[in-house]
Order: structure tokens, then C-alpha cells, then sequence
């Protein structure tokens, strides 16, 4: 008998979406990739009256849903509210739980957990109180709760306390959305992606982005060119390469064991990826916990799961299968 397996996302195949949230095109290309599986794919948008959906997963149950439901009422801050109506509706499901997606997507809560944790991340301040902030100090502004960094570029890195206020305000009346200041470390980044396997959370070769390319005094940042703008300067000089990780064991070594207990922590599921900076000192300071990452065949994930030499079919049966486990319990 065929499986039968509930693709969620915020749009569906024939929608128009911003390309920062091509959740759709991504969801159209795993249903390939589910019926070489053996599933029955009906990609479906996750929208409309809970009690309906709710209803609906209990009166027809399928034997599995594949989360990938980025904002709920135009808004990321609500996507927990998927993962909420599959626990209760007690459906085995792809990725994250609640807990995770509600601490991952707030910034703010995510960097009160990881410091009550003792795992290093820069320093921050949310306003309208912006006392704490230095002059002498660059910051980057950001938003606390949307993905796929919205309305984030290169003026974001600012110095100095009257710099940040400008910036805030300037981006929350145009994107409606809050920010808080952290600070910028100019150091190397990473991004450390993770799948959850029968044994516990796996970490995949460690990928650094490559900024040689940039000018001396343009920001180091991942920004919105960087990821969506295929003509852009920032995303054709924004690589990925993965490290020697012998020739860098101790370093290695901290990021893997720094993203493990974020894992842990953040109780994750399915595939994560944390994203780091690394200050003067050599110490590895968590910037973002990725929940839900992209998981398109061309993303970070399938890359790094790649150079680990796992296909990409495979990485998705893994993530099903995790997902199914969990529901065993």
C-alpha cells in the first residue's frame, strides 16, 4: 500500500512568491523526490481556520507530513503554529517541533537561551532602549523574527548607538517587522549544518563562506543580495568551501561541539543548520540557529550532506525517517 505523505508550505506550485521565500518551487521539486520514495506527495498550502486543518488531520490522517511552512498570517513569527496542529493531531512530521521553531525563530530568545546556556554569542541590545551600546563599537542590525534575511544589506553594519536607532527605525517603517543591534565580528564565518540520525544529531563537514572576493571596508555579510540577486556583486562573490578539518582540528573541533549542544539545547529535529562568526580570540560565537534550513538540492544542507557522500534522496529518506522514529518515541 502506498504511503501517503502531506508537503506543507505557505505557497503551492503556480503562486507567485518573493524569491527569499521560494518555498513553493523547493516543496514542487521534494515531490519527485517523495514518490521515488515510495510516497504518495499532495503538496498542499498550509492557510485557513485551524479547527478546519485540525479536524482534517484527524478524520484523515496521512502517514506523514513534510514541514515546510515558513510564516503563517504573513508572518514567520507564527510558523510554530504548523508544527502545534501535527503534535496535536498526534501526525509524524519532518524537522523541528514547536519548541524549536518558537526559540529559533525569535533572535532574541534564541540569544537569552544559548547565553543562559554558556554558549558564546555576541553581544546585543533590543530597543527602543539602545543605552547599552557602545560609540566606539560596529553593530549589524537585524530582524528579530523574519527569515531569509529581509531588507538586510550592506548598510546594516553601523557604528556607534545614533547609528542603530537611525537604522531601526528606518527598517521597521519600512518592513514593519522589530530589530535588535549585535554586535559585528569581522572574523570567518560558518555554517555548520546537522541531520538527526539513529544514533543522535550528525554534524556535516563544516563549510566556511568565502568573502575574498569582497573590497577592503565592504561588511562581510550573508545579505539579501547575497542570497537572492543571482546578478548581484554580493552573490556571485559570496562561496561556499568546506575545510580541511585535520589541518584546523582544534577549531573544528569547538564548532562541532558548540552546534551539537545548540542541537541539544534548541531540541531540533530532522536537519539544522548554526551559523557562526569568529571572533579576534579564535572563539567560535553562534550567530543564528538555523531551524528548518533550506533543503533544496542545491542548498548548504544538500552540499555539505554531499561532500559526506550522501545523495540527495537519501538525505531526504533520513529526515522521513527521523521524523517517523520521533513519532514512535
Amino acid at each position: 500500500m502506498t504511503k501517503r505523505c502531506l508537503l506543507y508550505t505557505a505557497v503551492v506550485p503556480g503562486e507567485e512568491e518573493d524569491p527569499a521565500n521560494a518555498t513553493g518551487a523547493i516543496a514542487a521539486s521534494l515531490v519527485a523526490v517523495l514518490e521515488t520514495l515510495g510516497w504518495r506527495a499532495e503538496h498542499r498550502k498550509f492557510e485557513g481556520d485551524l479547527q478546519v486543518l485540525l479536524d482534517g488531520l484527524r478524520r484523515d490522517p496521512p502517514d506523514f507530513v513534510f514541514n515546510m511552512v515558513e510564516s503563517f498570517l504573513a508572518t514567520d513569527r507564527l510558523a510554530f503554529v504548523a508544527t502545534a496542529l501535527y503534535e496535536t493531531a498526534h501526525v509524524p512530521f519532518a524537522g523541528s517541533g514547536t519548541f524549536g521553531l518558537m526559540a529559533g525563530t525569535d533572535k532574541i530568545v534564541a540569544k537569552r537561551l544559548l547565553a543562559d546556556a554558556a554558549i558564546p554569542t555576541p553581544g546585543y541590545a533590543e530597543g527602543p532602549d539602545w543605552s547599552a551600546l557602545r560609540e566606539d563599537r560596529r553593530y549589524i542590525v537585524k530582524a528579530i523574527a523574519e527569515h531569509a534575511s529581509l531588507g538586510l544589506d550592506e548598510g546594516a553594519v553601523v557604528r556607534g548607538r545614533a547609528a542603530v536607532e537611525a537604522r531601526a527605525a528606518a527598517y521597521e517603517a519600512q518592513h514593519k517587522a522589530r530589530v535588535f543591534a549585535e554586535e559585528y565580528i569581522e572574523g570567518r564565518e560558518f555554517n555548520v549544518a546537522m541531520i538527526e540520525t539513529a544514533d543522535g544529531p550528525r554534524v556535516l563537514p563544516l563549510a566556511e563562506m568565502d568573502f575574498s572576493g569582497f573590497p577592503e571596508g565592504k561588511p562581510r555579510i550573508i545579505d539579501y543580495a547575497a542570497k537572492w540577486k543571482e546578478d548581484s556583486f554580493e552573490y556571485r562573490h559570496t562561496n561556499r568551501r568546506f575545510i580541511d578539518e585535520a589541518a584546523e582540528a582544534k577549531l573544528a573541533a569547538a564548532l562541532r561541539e558548540i552546534a551539537l549542544k545548540t542541537w541539544r539545547l534548541f531540541d531540533l529535529g530532522g536537519w539544522a543548520r548554526v551559523d557562526f562568526r569568529i571572533a579576534p580570540s579564535g572563539e567560535p560565537l553562534v550567530i543564528d540557529v538555523n531551524v528548518n534550513p533550506d533543503i533544496s538540492d542545491d542548498a548548504g544542507l544538500a552540499a555539505a550532506a554531499a561532500r559526506a557522500g550522501i545523495a540527495y534522496v537519501d538525505l531526504v529518506a533520513g529526515i522521513i525517517e527521523a521524523g517517523l522514529r520521533r513519532a514512535r518515541g
